[in-house]
This record gives structure tokens, sequence and C-alpha cells, in this order.
């Protein structure tokens, strides 16, 4: 998990929205390989082992949506090219989410573009490494809001489609199945027979106060 990335963390648990706060174990240059995270809220605890954060709420579901062991499986070029497109991810910085199946072209992925890469629940064994974190949850996206840059779902994980709107930044981009309705606040871009890309809404400023010129 890079630990800048830590900061962008939520409790996915159901109160205020909070922080959580790392104490480390171990760190391999900027990422944390092994540590807890701690909610000041609800007082609960999340472990990270091998760069992995994982906040599924054991407690509540023990072994809930775990893995099965899997290899990363292979993506060719041009399936990486497609998530630099649909994510638009040509200039560089930010974060960009790849949920459930997607995280296999993370490794082509990182060669095309400069940004970070959060894997959610990938359904294959994965390890953090450089530019690449690795969330594992309940389903949710527990993140704050405006965080990332862009977020790709698939069938699997539409379960974080509400925690996805939150964390995407204003002009973020949202991939999607192609049965999937899309949101209120996004504005449809393109779509084919798999996938839809939208736009993320910026929120809307202040009124402004109009004063006559005298």
């Amino acid at each position: 998990m890079f630990i800048e990335f830590v900061e962008s963390l939520r409790c996915p648990r159901p109160h205020e929205d909070s922080w959580l706060v790392l104490a480390a174990d171990r760190m391999e240059g900027r990422s944390v390989v092994s540590g807890i995270l701690g909610c000041p809220v609800c007082g609960a605890r999340y472990a990270i082992a091998d760069g992995v954060a994982e906040l599924r709420d054991r407690a509540a579901a023990p072994g809930a949506g775990a893995p099965a062991p899997a290899a990363l499986p292979a993506a060719d070029e041009s399936a990486a090219l497609r998530a630099a497109a649909l994510l638009d991810l040509a200039s560089p910085g930010g974060t960009a989410v790849l949920a459930g199946s997607w995280g296999a072209v993370a490794p082509a992925l990182l060669a095309l573009a400069e940004v970070h890469l959060l894997l959610l629940n990938p359904p294959f064994a994965a390890r953090a490494g450089e530019g690449v974190s690795v969330l594992r949850t309940d389903g949710g996206l527990p993140l704050a809001a405006a965080s990332v840059r862009g977020v790709a779902l698939d069938e699997g994980s539409l379960a974080a489609l509400p925690g996805a709107l939150v964390a995407l930044r204003g002009r973020g981009r949202l991939v999607a199945p192609a049965a999937v309705s899309v949101p209120p606040d996004v504005t449809e871009l393109a779509r084919d027979a798999r996938h839809w890309v939208g736009e993320r809404q910026p929120p809307a400023g202040p009124p402004v106060r109009l004063v006559r010129a005298r």
C-alpha cells in the first residue's frame, strides 16, 4: 500500500466519515508492507499484509469475500490501451481504481501511464508493488471524497459504485458494464457492447451574488 494513499482510505463501517491511523511495521521505500490501520471513531483495526490493505469486516463475516487463490491472468497490450483510453490516463499523476478483473491490466497499464493504480478486490492473488496498491473490502470502495481520477468497475464489483461516485473527482472517468444504468450525476461519453464510459460532473459551487454596478 502506497503510504501517500493511506490518507485516502476510510473506515467502511457505517458511521461518520473517518480517516484511518496507520501503525506501520515494515516499509519498502514508500510502500507499507505490513502494519495496522485503526479507526479513531469505532476502534476497528484493519491489517496490511504483503502490501495489501484488508478492510473486510471479519468480525461480522469471517472470511467473507475471500478471493480464490489464482495467478495474475495475462492481459495483452490492447487491453491496457483500452483501459488507458477509457480512463483518460494520458496525463501523469493521480490514482485510478481497477476493480475486480480490471486489475489484470495493471502491469501493462503501468508501462503506458504515469499514475498510481489501486486494485480493488482482484479475483487473483495480488501483491502491492511499485505504482500499485491493493485493497480488499466486502464490496464497497471506502475512499475519501474526490480522491481518485478514474474508476473501472466490472460485473462483480458493482457494489463499489456508490463509493466510486464519492471518490471520483470532478471530470473523473467512470467505466462500468453496458447493462448498468448511468448515474444521474455522470455524463455518458461513449459506449459499446461491453462498457460505457462517463464523466463525473463537478459539484455545483456556492451561489454567486450579483451586484449591480452604479
